[in-house]
């Protein structure tokens, strides 16, 4: 495996976890690459086979990423179950999230408003298609950590506020639940650390050929920090038993 060279505090959060990627040309981590990419091919997913594999990709790259455990509602439902966000995901109000820039600080306003808007109608959407689990009725609220990991790996318009992230993001700002002043702080680190952040895009792009999206990077930096933390607190714990 090439060694990726670490030159400040933005690149020796997110290149590790990059890392693990090229050691692996079949790592889970690969998913999110696979359903972001097929995404961006495919923004109109014009015919229904287009929305079909669509659905399929999003449902295994969640499944990767941890959404598919023994209590998600989702491990009763086959990958079709997606195929209604699929669909409000590529309806032309939102077509300028497949685009988001925080850099540029009016866009990153306007764009939150869109986004917050998203995230109601995909919670509508799972809660509207899955009222049974395994036979029994059963009202469903999509978890926040879901929605946001579909909105990564799709889009790549907003982080995912998993536990590592927020643990993350909350050592840095007093945020640890999504919403409009999350995504504003969100966007604000981005844009005060947009120049190393493009680096680390740029590196990556030459390692791999994918074009890693802001919030994509910014969910590297802060998971990796988390996971960081988390592993130093546990570390701590050990010593002083």
């Amino acid at each position: 495996m090439a060694t990726i060279v670490n030159c400040d505090s933005i690149k020796e959060q997110i290149l590790p976890f990059y890392e693990e990627l090229t050691a692996d040309r079949n790592h889970r981590y690969r998913s999110w690459e696979h359903c972001y990419t097929y995404f961006r091919q495919h923004a109109s997913l014009e015919t229904e086979a287009e929305v079909d594999i669509g659905s399929l990709h999003l449902a295994f790259y969640l499944a990767s990423w941890g959404m598919y455990r023994g209590s998600s509602a989702l491990l009763w439902k086959d990958y079709k179950i997606h195929d209604a966000a699929v669909s409000k995901l590529l309806e032309p109000q939102y077509s300028s999230l497949w685009n988001l820039n925080p850099s540029v600080e009016k866009d990153a306003a306007a764009a939150i408003e869109l986004i917050m808007k998203l995230y109601r109608e995909l919670g509508r959407v799972y809660r509207e298609r899955i009222t049974a689990v395994n036979g029994k009725s059963k009202k469903h609220e999509a978890s926040e950590i879901l929605i946001t990991k579909i909105l990564l790996g799709t889009m790549g318009c907003t982080p995912a506020c998993d536990r590592f992230f927020i643990r993350g993001f909350r050592h840095q700002s007093q945020y640890s639940t999504f919403g409009e002043k999350f995504l504003l702080r969100a966007f604000q680190f981005y844009r005060e650390h947009t120049v190393d952040f493009l680096e680390t895009q740029r590196v990556i792009f030459q390692f791999g050929r994918v074009n890693y999206p802001a919030m994509k990077l910014l969910d590297m930096y802060f998971w990796n920090l988390g996971r960081s933390l988390e592993s130093q607190e546990q570390q701590k714990e050990i010593m002083d038993a």
